[in-house]
This record gives structure tokens, C-alpha cells and sequence, in this order.
């Protein structure tokens, strides 16, 4: 219940109605706070057609030791997990990612490594599949290619139109 009193608009538990005020600003602001730092901590993945300034976080991510190569024409970054599972992010002289290739045990995850390219897989691959065969995607915009058995799966996956000029695509493995 709320009296008037000297010190304005007053509560049954004494605190004043201002008070309250800034009682519940400063919750709200808490709260404003939290939920920033918890967006910012969230991992980044380094994805095809993406920036590679995310490698660090897919290292994080991974739990992995990091290892890379500059080849002049791209720089290969290896991450290897904690697992055992090897992820390489292959980046142009401009800063994208133009391929990733994995091997190991098990597959990474590869709606977050293929990003938006992970939808066009999948409807390239919606045709039945019998027995043990590779998946193999090829379209203009995306390669993609698994293959093994399990405890021994490896893959490739690239942007064509990505792969900077005077490369292979055959270095993304």
C-alpha cells in the first residue's frame, strides 16, 4: 500500500516511490547488460563466403590447436579438435573463406561450417541414396563432397567462384 509522506510517495515496506524507480532502472539495465554480454560471447563460425576473422572462434569452438599456412595466393588454416576431427579453412588474399575440408572420426558440423550453402546441399542431395556411395554435390555455386565410413569420414566443400585466381580447387582437401 502506498502513503504520502515526507520524503514524497512512500511504501508499506518504507521505500520511497522514487527509489523503487531506480531500483527497477537499474535491474532493467542489469538485464540490458546480460543479455549483450551473452550475444557477444556467442561463437562465430567461419563459414564458406564468410570473413576469416572468425577462425579464432572456430578454434575456441573447437577446443582445438590452431596451425596455419600462407601459400601466397591463400592462407590455410587447420584447427584440430580435441577429438581428433581436422577442420582446414582455406581464405583468399581478400579475407573470405573460400573452402573448408574436414576429416576425422566424426563429421563436424556442417550446417555451421557450409553457412547458407548448407541449404542448397541438402536439396542437392534429396534423391535417394542406397548402400555406402560418396555424396557428391556439384553445382555452379557449390561443391561439396564426403566420403568414408565410420571413424574414418573426410570432405571437402568450396565456392567455385571464390577460389582466387591462379588456384586449384584441388587445394581444398
Amino acid at each position: 500500500m502506498l502513503t504520502r509522506g515526507q520524503q514524497g510517495i512512500v511504501r508499506d515496506d518504507g521505500m520511497n516511490l522514487s527509489s523503487c524507480r531506480i531500483a527497477f532502472l537499474n535491474k532493467a539495465a542489469c538485464w540490458v547488460a546480460a543479455v549483450g554480454l551473452l550475444a557477444s560471447a556467442m561463437p562465430a563460425f567461419a563459414v564458406l563466403g564468410d570473413s576469416a576473422s572468425t577462425v579464432l572462434a572456430d578454434q575456441a569452438r573447437m577446443k582445438g590447436t590452431l596451425h596455419s599456412v600462407d601459400a601466397h595466393t591463400y592462407v590455410m588454416h587447420e584447427i584440430t579438435a580435441a577429438n581428433g576431427t581436422v577442420v582446414r579453412e582455406f581464405v583468399s588474399p581478400a579475407g573470405v573463406v573460400f573452402g573448408v575440408a574436414w576429416q576425422g572420426q566424426f563429421p563436424p558440423d556442417l550446417e555451421k561450417l557450409l553457412g547458407p550453402y548448407y541449404f542448397q546441399a541438402q536439396q542437392a542431395t534429396t534423391g535417394p541414396r542406397t548402400g555406402r556411395h560418396p555424396l557428391q554435390v556439384e553445382t555452379p555455386t557449390l561443391v561439396v563432397r564426403q566420403s568414408g565410413h565410420m571413424r574414418s569420414l573426410h570432405g571437402v566443400a568450396y565456392i567455385p567462384q571464390l577460389v582466387p585466381a591462379g588456384v586449384n580447387s584441388s587445394v581444398v582437401q
